[in-house]
Formats: structure tokens, C-alpha cells, sequence
């Protein structure tokens, strides 16, 4: 059986293989934004991840620096009994 089809329907159909189109498109522009968004992202997770190690393999020392104040204390007070004695000679 043979469909025919009028002009009217024609036009129909042409606007809508036509808006069809017009979507698959948009989605299509939509995708490849999504994409480039989620590769920055990526890059600057991978960023963030190297700087937070590099952080933490910098702050695993601190915990020695704990005395240094008493230490320089200490020295200060030794260095002032010193220049008290260099200067009475």
C-alpha cells in the first residue's frame, strides 16, 4: 500500500525532521560542553591532589619544632650571661 501524502503534510513532516535535527544539535553542543567541563574539573582535582601531598609531606616535621622555643630560650639567656661577662672585661 502506497502512502501519499498531501503538501500540507509534507511541510509538516519537513518541520519536524527539521526541529528534530535543531535538538540533536544543541544536544550534541551541550555534550561536548559537559565534557570540557568535566576534564577542567579533572585537571584541577589532579592539581589540588598533588599540592595537598606536597603539603603534607612538608608539615610531617613540624611536631620537632615543637622545643625550639625553650631551645631559643635557653641560648638567648646563655648568649646575655656571655656579652654580661665579655663586657665587664
Amino acid at each position: 500500500m502506497i502512502f501519499a501524502l498531501d503538501s500540507q503534510e509534507k511541510v509538516l513532516w519537513y518541520i519536524a525532521l527539521g526541529i528534530g535535527l535543531v535538538v540533536i544539535l544543541v544536544v550534541i553542543v551541550l555534550l561536548t560542553l559537559l565534557s570540557r567541563l568535566v576534564q577542567d574539573i579533572d585537571v584541577a582535582v589532579d592539581s589540588l591532589w598533588t599540592v595537598t601531598k606536597r603539603v603534607a609531606q612538608n608539615t610531617t616535621g613540624l611536631y620537632q619544632l615543637a622545643g625550639t622555643g625553650s631551645v631559643l630560650r635557653a641560648l638567648r639567656e646563655e648568649l646575655l650571661r656571655h656579652d654580661e661577662l665579655l663586657s665587664r672585661r
